[in-house]
């Protein structure tokens, strides 16, 4: 049974990136991973710490903090259809026709990243796209009391995945497609889910396989029974309540 103190409600929150600020802080989050830690993207490109590219616009993005630091640690995003293409296309064809009907109700999940701090690196096999399946070294200097969580890593990609999925069934979309490392597959495969391999393998800074999955597939997880309960927070919406507050107590 799942300590009280240990599950991902009671230690973080997700939240949905509604404003350019909430986004930025995707985007350096992304900076930290991609470029600095892992190398694979040149940070040279991107001179304000923020790694974005042209599908962010016609993207939601989704981040995790935790709770008592008000660290941000993690992060993903889900990306529409546009001009009739996901971005996975750029890299490997799928095996059949993805009709204009579906791709109507489609998003492609990317981008999906946890700051070193939160994290212990193993290995570059599974980067960009996949985490190490590890706990979580002990606290530093800039992320503390994390309750000794086991599994930390685990449980923030699973708490993003639960809001971006909640988001996906809320707005009526019944597909997710991610192009991912052997790695990250298995890791989501030991959980449960159902992926669908759509592509052959193609070398996207690594061996990456697009699969698709469907959204009431993730809906009927048991992993959703024990934990990832609360819903995600629009970020717009709790940061101008602060704001208000603090102007109202001032």
């Amino acid at each position: 049974m799942v300590s009280e103190k240990q599950t991902f409600d009671n230690c973080f929150e997700v939240f949905l990136a509604d404003t350019p600020e909430s986004k930025q802080i995707h985007y350096n989050l992304r900076y930290q991973v991609y470029c600095e830690e892992m190398g694979f993207e040149d940070k040279t490109l991107y001179p304000d710490e923020m790694e974005s590219d042209e599908w962010d616009d016609n993207a939601v993005h989704f981040l995790v903090r935790h709770k008592i630091t008000g660290h941000w640690l993690g992060g993903l995003r889900l990306v529409f259809n546009h001009n009739n293409k996901l971005p996975f296309e750029q890299h490997s064809s799928s095996h059949r026709r993805i009709s204009p009907e579906t791709r109507k109700v489609s998003v492609e999940m990317s981008r999906l990243c946890v700051i070193k701090e939160a994290r212990r690196f193993s290995s570059k096999r599974f980067a960009p796209y996949g985490l190490p399946d590890q706990e979580i070294a002990a606290e530093n200097d800039k992320v503390r009391s994390f309750y000794n969580f086991k599994n930390q890593t685990r449980s923030m990609i699973w708490g993003l995945f639960k809001a971006a999925v909640d988001y996906s069934a809320e707005n009526k979309l019944d597909y997710w497609y991610f192009i991912v490392a052997p790695a990250l597959a298995c890791f989501i495969r030991r959980e449960g889910f159902e992926l669908s391999q759509i592509g052959a393998p193609c070398d996207h800074k690594g061996v990456r396989t697009p699969y698709e999955i469907s959204v009431k597939n993730i809906l009927q997880n048991p992993l959703w029974l024990t934990d990832y309960k609360n819903d995600f927070a629009r970020y717009s919406q709790v940061f101008k309540q602060q704001a208000e507050g603090q102007l109202n107590t001032a």
